[in-house]
């Protein structure tokens, strides 16, 4: 027993242009299909042109009685439509005549086969359940799309196949508008470009989210937009998925077809359309894995060259030569701990620039998972903590930083001050009484101090030349 297949055939770019050639193959029966004229009364519309010169004027009567936006241009896919039907053994079993028209086809899976046609001379002879096959095709077709939107539909028995046409305005409740940045004004931002042929335009700037994504906002009413419509339908499954519903509803209808995927071509470029895609996606995430890692060997890479040329006193030399000429121990463990201090600078530096690529790479996952208005305030939020939290440390850091900077100093300006202290005569008890200062006091009170210190030198000097003139 022969299997028969459903055929659920959809085409989803029809453009203005078309509309002319196509109204006239469905109401004049003109084109390249084999129509037997003694048949064509036997057609049946569920929609025509209700009144209407062309299929053109019907379809722009309905887009402006439903108030439907869309764009006019000539590129625009204005129209979808559908043909539903099986082969002449499915429509020999619901019991409706066929002959041998002496012909054979020439291409496909039944290349050679004899072309068999309906053998009609009266309504009689079409049985009850070709017209409920189709009756709920219609039915099917009609909810899927929303009964409204709906231009023509038709069963066409005039040739060799029994078939309906079925056309539809693909219309949306709501569509994602891209987002452009504005000025104060609001008005939009351009940019200059150079294309290809080396003409300069202007073009608007999108407007980007924090992860560099194009924004979009949504705009609700009625609106002509093939792409949103099957977007909405599933995407790339939109066609497999009305195959499927349909199948299943047409078949608890009392019709035995087969969806014609198990076993078939179909069902096999599916099966290896979803292993491709697995594979992208698994070697998208491989490349962002090494595009992280290669972040960040590069950064540590460059963190070692930094503190490779910081031992061989690449960046202290200069402090280190002028330095050098005072030959204490002092300056010697200012410059150690200058090396050591800057050496953890390029270690935190490096950590830093590790956590960010890191940051980078858990944003992207992140953004997966954002769908709503609460995301981002939180996200917001999180922003901001964090940016407190790196200021806490950034400060906390400087802080030790100059605790210890400032311990070596003092003991530098100490030995200083007694040398100087000494040579004016002050004894050790009072030097040590004049270093018992606040700890929390800056270096300023150094700067009183050497302020003094000059001026008891300049004193000294003036004493002892006064002297010296007497």
């Amino acid at each position: 027993m022969s299997i028969d297949y459903q055929v659920l055939r959809f085409s989803n770019q029809i453009k203005p242009k078309d509309i002319g050639g196509l109204g006239v193959e469905l109401d004049a029966r003109k084109g390249s299909g084999n129509y037997d004229p003694n048949r064509t009364q036997f057609n049946i519309e569920y929609v025509g042109f209700d009144g209407h010169p062309s299929l053109s004027s019907k379809m722009y009567s309905v887009i402006k009685k439903n108030e439907i936006h869309f764009n006019p241009g000539k590129n625009t896919n204005i129209l979808n439509g559908c043909i539903v039907t099986s082969g002449p053994d499915f429509f020999k079993k619901l019991g409706l005549p066929m002959k041998d028209t002496g012909r054979v086809y020439k291409e496909g899976n039944h290349i050679g086969e004899p072309i068999y046609c309906p053998d009609i001379k009266s309504k009689e002879d079409i049985p009850e359940k070709v017209y409920e096959f189709f009756n709920y095709s219609y039915e099917f077709l009609s909810n899927f799309v929303e009964n409204d939107n709906v231009i023509y539909a038709a069963i066409h028995l005039d040739e060799d196949t029994p078939h309906m046409h079925f056309y539809f305005i693909p219309v949306v409740d709501y569509v994602e508008r891209k987002v452009f940045q504005t000025n104060k004004e609001g008005k939009r931002i351009t940019k200059e470009i150079t294309k290809k042929d080396g003409t300069v335009k202007q073009v608007p700037v999108l407007q980007k989210d924090p992860f560099g994504n194009q924004v979009y906002k949504i705009e609700y009413g009625k609106f002509l937009d093939t792409d949103q419509f099957w977007k909405q339908k599933g995407g790339k499954n939109s066609f497999a998925n009305a195959q499927d519903a349909f199948n299943e509803f047409i078949n608890s209808k009392g019709f035995d077809l087969d969806r014609g995927k198990i076993g078939s071509h179909k069902q096999h470029q599916e099966k290896l359309e979803h292993t491709i895609d697995v594979l992208k996606k698994e070697a998208e995430e491989l490349r962002n894995e090494v595009d992280l890692y290669k972040q960040i060997n590069e950064s540590q890479l460059e963190t070692n060259k930094e503190i490779i040329d910081l031992n061989k006193d690449k960046v202290l030399s200069p402090t280190k030569d002028v330095l050098q000429r005072y030959k204490t121990k002092e300056v010697d463990e200012l410059i150690t701990y200058a090396k050591e201090n800057n050496k953890e600078k390029l270690l935190h530096k490096s950590k830093l620039e590790r956590k960010e690529i890191e940051n980078k790479q858990l944003k992207k996952e992140i953004q997966k998972l954002k769908s709503n208005e609460l995301y981002d305030k939180v996200y917001e939020q999180q922003q901001t903590i964090d940016k407190q939290k790196e200021k806490i440390e950034e400060l906390s850091e400087e802080k030790n930083t100059w605790e210890k900077v400032k311990e070596v100093f003092t003991r530098i300006i100490k030995k200083a001050f007694t040398l100087i202290y000494l040579m004016l005569g002050k004894d050790k008890e009072d030097i040590e009484r004049l270093f018992n200062y606040d700890k929390e006091e800056n270096f300023k009170y150094f700067e009183q101090r050497i302020d003094k210190m000059t001026r008891d030198l300049n004193n000294t000097h003036e004493k002892s030349n006064n002297e010296q003139i007497r």
